[in-house]
């Protein structure tokens, strides 16, 4: 079989995948789904040989259910690839809240963790209530209330 027929069955038979195509940034950012409402990232990690950063997530589902929080942990791209996701993790604490929305804000103060604080928005009421999760290695996060720890 040659490689033009390798490449045609490949397409017969997974029509879900799709060749390497260098996407826009405009296609990029038009494919995000629209309940994906923020998007923090920055830090630097290191973990068995891996490097990467971090990036925050929130995603509030239509019809309900509260704001949700991921952590992903991308792995740097070699050879001019593109970063892959390491791990990802939901920051439970966050969705049994169920807050309507929140908003995220972040900062790198050390190698190794990146801490991003939630504020939620409620309108209808004003806890003036903060939420910390400081991640450090692929898949580990802490969560506490209020401004991290000094």
């Amino acid at each position: 079989m040659t490689t033009k027929h390798l490449l045609i069955a490949a397409m017969v038979v997974l029509p879900g995948t799709r060749l390497a195509m260098a996407a826009s940034p405009a296609d990029i950012a038009s494919g995000l789904a629209p309940e994906v409402v923020q998007v923090v990232s920055g830090g630097a990690w290191q973990d068995a040989g891996k490097t990467g950063g971090y990036r925050a997530v929130l995603v509030v589902p239509v019809g309900g259910g509260g704001a949700q929080l991921f952590i992903e942990w991308l792995a740097a791209g070699t050879g001019g690839a593109a970063p892959a996701i390491a791990a990802i993790s939901p920051v439970k604490e966050i969705g049994e809240l169920k807050l309507p929305d929140a908003t995220l804000g972040s900062e790198t103060e050390k190698t190794g963790e990146y801490t991003i604080f939630v504020e939620p928005n409620d309108p209808a009421k004003d806890s003036g209530q903060s939420y910390t999760i400081v991640a450090s290695a692929p898949g580990k996060y802490t969560f506490s209330l209020g401004a991290p720890p000094e």
